[in-house]
């Protein structure tokens, strides 16, 4: 094993993300998402976990209403418990830490106050239960990052689909190495929603802007990774609604605290007002033209093969350690070195400013499985 390290910048140009797709680090990202996504098909956020004030047109989201995981009553894994709780820690401290008054057009910069005290937080991670052979100190230098990259951008007071990628890289990081042993479907979706849960009420409290977003042209301002897990929950559950009908009300109320998905769906709804087809045309477009929920994920999965992992302005963001996520070739296990080939196949791999037209028309989504 590599000696363990802060994770660095290795991408600082188009042609690194060639590079990038032929590293170690996306290949375990690609495993992540696969083995999640499998992981959740079929199952509910199980009561009390998701907050519906967060996701409801006209109501205040604020302490006295905010739900807890301690509310569903259900028994999960030591350490799935003391991610949940820093979580809910992370949460509290927002109400600790006010939004500046007065006007702020790109954001509140109490935000930045948020972000400061969001180190001594995590200095908990030391109390995980510890996994035979692995030191803790040892791998937070690496995991603890993500983590803490996974809440937004305390410079640009902004947040989007790659600090949702960052949350993803913890979690993998947990899975691989046992300190969380083979997480149900159900703490999965637990550990995901208390997160989006938390970055929703970032959003609204600080006026968050969205981060590399396409505007209309775009999924969502901010999420990817939500609608990718809602799909799969819908996916081979005969009682599922139909795709067509997610927008409507009816739908929209009796899914929003069970299923990602809507619950992301409810989310723009109380963002945004007029009509959806305007606002969200992207989204609009899989409900007109998709009959399947498998359809919806296998499509949601291409779109964020381009536009999440194999677009610069997301990806530049990503950081490299020794051993969780290496800036090292898969199979010539050495650091990659840029060409002039390389340099012009960049520009083939969704570098434009232009959004993906639809989501099921791009990069084929290979599916890979944890060995």
């Amino acid at each position: 094993m590599n000696q363990w390290s802060e994770p660095s910048k290795r991408i600082f140009e188009t042609a690194d993300v060639k590079n990038f797709e032929r590293s170690l680090a996306f290949h375990e990202l690609q495993k992540t998402l696969n083995e999640v996504v499998l992981a959740v098909q079929g199952i509910k956020v199980p009561p009390g976990v998701l907050n519906p004030a967060i996701v409801t047109r006209d109501v205040k989201v604020s302490s006295d209403k905010r739900h807890t995981t301690e509310s569903a009553g259900n028994t999960y894994q030591a350490n799935v418990t003391h991610i949940l709780n820093i979580l809910r820690d992370l949460d509290k401290t927002i109400d600790e830490t006010p939004p500046v008054e007065g006007p702020t057009r790109f954001g509140n910069i109490a935000f930045r106050t948020w972000h400061e005290k969001v180190e001594s937080v995590l200095s908990s991670l030391r109390n995980l239960q510890p996994v035979d052979g692995l030191d803790i100190d040892d791998f937070l230098s690496e995991a603890k990052y993500y983590l803490a990259n996974a809440f937004g951008s305390k410079i640009r007071i902004d947040y989007g689909t790659g600090h949702e990628l960052s949350y993803l890289a913890f979690i993998g990081a947990l899975i691989r190495y046992n300190i969380l042993k083979s997480p149900t479907g159900e703490e999965l979706l637990v550990l995901f929603s208390s997160y989006y849960d938390l970055v929703r009420r970032l959003i609204l409290v600080y006026n968050l802007e969205p981060a590399g977003s396409h505007g209309v042209w775009g999924l969502d301002d901010h999420f990817h990774l939500i609608y990718i897990l809602g799909a799969s929950q819908f996916c081979n559950d005969p009682a599922a609604p139909s795709v067509k009908s997610i927008l409507s009300k009816d739908v929209l109320n009796t899914y929003k605290t069970s299923n990602l998905y809507v619950n992301a769906i409810s989310f723009i709804f109380k963002l945004k007002s007029g009509p959806f087809n305007e606002h969200s045309p992207i989204l609009n477009d899989i409900h007109v033209s998709v009959f399947l929920w498998t359809k919806v994920r296998q499509g949601l999965l291409k779109m964020y093969m381009v536009e999440v992992l194999g677009k610069y302005p997301v990806i530049q963001h990503f950081w490299f350690g020794e051993n969780l996520y290496p800036w090292v070739d898969m199979n010539k296990k050495k650091l990659p070195v840029n060409s002039s080939e390389d340099a012009n196949d960049s520009k083939n791999v969704g570098m434009s400013s232009v959004g993906t037209g639809a989501a099921w028309a791009n990069r084929n989504y290979t599916p890979y499985t944890r060995k």
